[in-house]
């Protein structure tokens, strides 16, 4: 089975051969235009100095040769021309071969979107059977050169203005790769700047592209250096209202073009929805366990006071005695996470919360003030910065619970 690389190697050979042919072709057109066009007036000799685009920039090529479909149709309606009837044969003859021409280019640029699109889909499809963020993580850059077509591709980490390099996977590891990667490791973060490229994606949010590093100004010039390559696409990967984190990709040896850059622009976007169902499927797993946990430690509590003995005596009395069992196996196993936060009577306060004790029966059985306990339980959620008592008490069976586990 053919791999990925040699894969996309061998479609770049293909698209070159093409190309080059569309481009002899172009080059023979103006050729023979420049000849059925030559007057004293000098047209011809201007058309035969068209310097045409090279073989691998196919839409400058197509540019150009709509400008030569025009002069023509130009020559043909101009009735100051005289023109023989052989000249009027010629030009039709180049006019319809321009256009045929210029037919096989747009064929050979749209199957080639089509091509990289469908590509892009089951790259992504596969990203999408993946659900742990970890995981995610580890395996996004080799992906994205699968997905996208690239040789290396690069993923950064964004945040409060600071560009971190992260993670990074290449197609073939040689000197170059390993100086990279030790960059990398060096460079903990870079601080944006307006003039830098990577400024520009997150300020744009939107792809962009660098078709020579060695002299645009927005190359972060370190990266240049190592890099190695002066021809590389870059884009955002976005969540919400924030950028937090790049995608860069290059081709070894290799010019990227305007179309690299929307297919992992498209990638980033793909991505970064995946990423976040992964981290909210992973944060509802955690809620699910804590919540599992503390109705496990609610049924052991329910459970041993149903199954306590009945004596003869007041409601007050029989409650007190209740809170008192129920909260015993729970002030046992205080975390030292808590006890370094909280004072004695505070932790006092939230195991007996852990209950489902009210204030008043609190006050009860500490004997103190329902002032007091309200105070206490203030006091309890600033320190514990939650926002009411049901978080606080899942946060308090959550690490008594690891406690005992220890």
């Amino acid at each position: 089975m053919e791999s990925s690389s040699s894969a996309a190697a061998r479609r770049r050979l293909e698209l070159a051969g093409q190309g080059r042919l569309a481009h002899a072709a172009a080059v023979e057109l103006v050729r023979r235009l420049a000849a059925a066009t030559r007057t004293a007036d000098g047209t011809g000799e201007e058309l035969a100095d068209i310097d045409v685009a090279p073989a691998d920039d196919l839409r400058t090529l197509d540019g150009q040769l709509t400008i030569l479909a025009g002069l023509m149709r130009e020559r043909l309606r101009d009735p100051a021309c005289e023109l023989t009837r052989t000249d009027v044969a010629d030009l039709s003859q180049c006019l319809h071969e321009v256009h045929a021409v210029r037919f096989s280019i747009h064929d050979l640029l749209g199957h080639e979107r089509l091509r990289r699109l469908d590509q892009l889909d089951r790259g992504l499809s596969e990203l999408r059977r993946v659900t742990d963020q970890d995981e995610l993580l580890e395996t996004v850059c080799e992906a994205a050169a699968g997905a996208c077509g690239f040789d290396r591709v690069m993923l950064s980490r964004v945040d409060d203005g600071v560009w971190r390099p992260w993670r990074s996977y290449s197609r073939d590891i040689g000197p170059p790769e390993r100086d990279f990667l030790a960059w990398m490791r060096e460079v903990p973060e870079i601080q944006l700047s307006r003039m830098m490229l990577e400024s520009e994606l997150v300020r744009r949010r939107e792809g962009a592209i660098v078709t020579d590093a060695s002299s645009d100004p927005r190359v972060y010039r370190p990266l240049f250096e190592v890099a190695a390559q002066t021809s590389y696409v870059a884009a955002p990967i976005v969540t919400g209202d924030r950028v937090i984190g790049l995608l860069h990709g290059d081709i070894d040896g290799g010019e990227v073009v305007d179309l690299d850059r929307d297919i992992l622009w498209f990638f980033a976007i793909g991505f970064a929805q995946i990423f976040e169902r992964a981290v909210l499927l992973s944060r509802l797993r955690d809620k699910r366990a804590e919540m599992m946990a503390a109705t496990r430690s609610l049924e052991a509590i329910l459970d041993d006071l149903t199954s306590s003995e009945v004596a003869l005596a007041t409601r007050q009395e029989t409650s007190a005695v209740a809170v008192s069992r129920a909260v015993r196996p729970v002030v046992a196993a205080r975390p030292p996470v808590l006890e370094g936060l909280l004072t004695t009577r505070e932790l006092e306060v939230l195991a007996l919360m852990a209950t489902g004790a009210t204030n008043d029966r609190i006050a009860q059985r500490l004997v103190i003030a329902t002032g007091t306990v309200k105070s206490h339980v203030k006091q309890i959620l600033r320190k514990l910065r939650v926002e009411n008592r049901a978080e606080a008490i899942s946060q308090y069976l959550r690490l008594t619970i690891g406690a005992r586990e220890d």
